[in-house]
């Protein structure tokens, strides 16, 4: 029996801010093409729960997490459909309660892009694919609270 079910989809992509759109990329499950009418030419996103992927190996994940993967050539403006895109995929699933990238650590590009995007380096991970560099952005109900022990109770 799998540790998550079908039974936390993915959810529907919501419309985005700042012009961005997002379609499916033919017949490719969770697979995206991410556009902007002022932007270059349309690049691949991914979009899907982590228990779905790899990284799941990679921190004690939660059931509603979502992982992001964008192409490894994006534009650097990427980072604008990710300001663009977590807010939406936090409105679309109130439960989910952080969004990861992980990006190859010899990839300082696609690691800028994210930082600019509003995620914030928070590890690093040994997966089969190699060794990656942990991304997260979280809502601002759960990135608010304070982790100190003091604050902890007790």
């Amino acid at each position: 029996m799998a540790l998550y079910s079908d039974s936390v989809p993915t959810p529907e992509l919501p419309a985005l801010d700042g012009g961005w759109a997002l379609r499916p990329a033919g017949a490719q499950a969770h697979t995206y093409l991410a556009s902007h009418p002022d932007g270059p030419e349309a690049f691949t996103v991914d979009v899907r729960r982590v228990w779905q992927d790899p990284l799941r190996a990679a921190y004690p994940i939660g059931a509603h997490d979502i992982a992001v993967r964008l192409d490894p050539s994006a534009p650097e403006c990427a980072a604008g459909l990710l300001r663009a895109l977590a807010p939406a995929l936090f409105a679309a699933d109130p439960r989910c309660r952080r969004i990861v990238a992980a990006p190859h650590e010899d990839d300082p590009r696609t690691q800028r892009v994210l930082a600019d995007g509003g995620f914030r380096r928070v590890a690093e991970a040994d997966l089969p694919g190699g060794p990656v560099v942990l991304f997260a952005a979280e809502p601002p109900h759960v990135a608010g609270l304070s982790t100190a022990l003091d604050d902890m109770p007790h």
